[in-house]
């Protein structure tokens, strides 16, 4: 997926690295963000906001240039081969970076022929990336991986961050029946999805979260942005693995930004981090 950005970042290797001599390598991915989650069952995507790396083979020395540049040498004992990578995420503070930066460069490095220095493989980015990206989702059930469809054509996903999520686990009885109703929205969720009928999605989803504040323990922060979405008229909203996850339409995205934010921030003290992500 080439973007004014990855064109950008390619351009700045060349005039840094004076690599223009040399082959040039270019990888993208997305981050991971888990929908519902049980034991053995698993919705999950990756939304646009991810990682791009650049890249080239290089010399046999492994130093990391400036941790702030995102710039690193890396080199393999086993064949003296070594290369130098660029990297870039768009959201600086959106969770599973470092795992979407390692499953990247792995995945370039890959491509480049040199061999492997981070074992991604079945990794969650590795499983969203083969997966769950370009209008697909990925549904996880007993070890095995499928792609479903995921018609969101008409929609947009919104991140929202908060300081604390609180706790998403239970324990003893609760979390039987959590993880009993879980399971059923996920098969339910994933058959819905392969028939097109996203309003289905959205409601395993609601039911989801009803259960998530009935049996586990989310700070009160992360529920009051779920209300403030649902409140803004988000189509779903649920605590989920890289903040609160709400589906809106499209023509009603921009007012819900707006919306949440203003709700949210008078309601807690302070701003969240809102992103639109799909």
């Amino acid at each position: 997926m080439y973007t004014e950005k990855s064109i950008e970042l390619k351009s700045d290797f060349y005039c840094r690295y004076g690599s223009a001599s040399g082959h040039m390598y270019f990888e993208r991915t997305g981050t991971p963000c888990v929908l519902m989650r049980g034991s053995a069952h698993m919705i999950a995507f990756a939304f646009k906001s991810g990682v791009r790396a650049c890249g080239r083979k290089y010399g046999d020395v492994i130093k990391i240039l400036d941790t702030r540049s995102n710039v690193s040498d890396i080199s393999f004992a086993q064949n003296g081969l070594g290369a130098q990578i660029l990297y870039e995420t768009d959201i600086e503070d959106m969770r599973k970076n470092k795992e979407t930066a390692e499953y990247t460069i792995d995945k370039l490095l890959k491509r480049m022929g040199i061999g492997e220095k981070y074992n991604t493989s079945g990794s969650l980015a590795d499983i969203c990336d083969n997966y769950g990206s370009r209008g697909w989702c990925a549904y996880h059930s007993y070890g095995e991986t499928v792609s479903v469809p995921f018609p969101l054509g008409g929609y947009n996903v919104i991140v929202i961050r908060t300081q604390k999520n609180g706790r998403l686990f239970c324990g003893g009885s609760e979390a039987e029946s959590f993880e009993k109703n879980e399971t059923k929205r996920i098969v339910t969720a994933a058959e819905a999805l392969r028939a097109c009928r996203e309003d289905i999605l959205f409601n395993m989803l609601n039911r989801s979260e009803r259960d998530i504040e009935a049996f586990m323990a989310p700070s009160a922060q992360a529920v009051k942005a779920v209300r403030a979405a649902m409140e803004a008229g988000a189509c779903a909203a649920r605590i989920c693995d890289p903040g609160i996850v709400c589906i809106t339409e499209k023509s009603k995205t921009d007012s819900a930004v707006h919306a949440i934010a203003e709700s949210f921030e008078r309601a807690v003290g302070y701003a969240a981090g809102i992103s639109v992500v799909y």
